[in-house]
């Protein structure tokens, strides 16, 4: 190997070392910020679906008193007259011309694209799924990604996904608008064991557990987050 393309490859490895520990910085910086919220997430879920509506003091208490601790979740009754009504009334994407550039045919074909990304991507789940997350404890997320149309070509499709779990969302901690488009941040990540991450990456280089790498937010019960990562930056433009 010749030392320009050792040097390269050097300078490769050193840049994408940045970026980790650039995005390493930023995940604990928002996972910190967000933390109580997620909590509050977690809380409510429980106690709308799972029924947990007792403090466990008051359960330790009754408990050893011989008496009942009886529940009677109402919530979900309530939480379907939210979501039950915006099923039936889904908003919906509609594009309209607001220059001289812009037609209604054009405006009418961006529709139609729209509607066939949305049937394609089966969108109405991804969108019932935040809802009801909203609903339910605060918040929800769904996401407009790409995927290859095939397996044997590399065209990419649009594609809107549901986003199970939105604890596993962390957005950029020093947001301050309604609509989160405020965000230079973002992460979207997942555990998955040590044997599903060696099946999904059987080429990347596993870090080890010992240091810096062994942070809980990274690796906890033989299970590695994979985390992906996006970061907005400002660019100047003559005008």
């Amino acid at each position: 190997m010749e030392q320009d393309e050792i040097d390269e490859k050097e300078t490769k490895k050193e840049s994408l070392d940045e970026i980790v520990k650039e995005c390493k910085a930023a995940y604990k910086e928002a996972d910190e910020a967000s933390a109580d919220m997620r909590t509050q997430w977690l809380d409510d879920m429980k106690f709308a679906r799972l029924g947990e509506q007792w403090e466990q003091s008051d359960i330790d208490k009754r408990r050893a008193e011989g008496r009942p601790c009886l529940t009677i979740n109402r919530m979900p009754a309530f939480i379907r007259q939210v979501t039950n009504d915006a099923r039936q009334n889904k908003p919906s994407i509609k594009c309209h011309p607001l220059d001289d550039d812009a037609s209604e045919e054009t405006a009418e074909i961006l529709d139609g694209l729209i509607r066939g990304i949305e049937y394609n991507s089966n969108a109405d789940v991804a969108y019932d799924t935040a809802l009801d997350h909203a609903v339910t404890s605060g918040f929800g997320y769904w996401r407009v990604s790409t995927d290859y149309a095939t397996d044997d070509t590399f065209d990419q499709d649009i594609v809107i996904e549901r986003i199970v779990n939105p604890l596993n969302v962390l957005g950029d901690p020093a947001s301050t608008s309604a609509d989160s488009s405020d965000w230079n941040v973002a992460f979207v990540s997942e555990m998955i064991s040590e044997d599903e991450f060696e099946d999904r990456y059987p080429n990347a280089d596993k870090s080890t557990f010992d240091g810096e790498d062994s942070d809980e937010l990274w690796f906890a019960d033989k299970k590695i987050r994979i985390c992906e990562y996006w970061k907005r930056e400002k660019v100047a433009k003559k005008l």
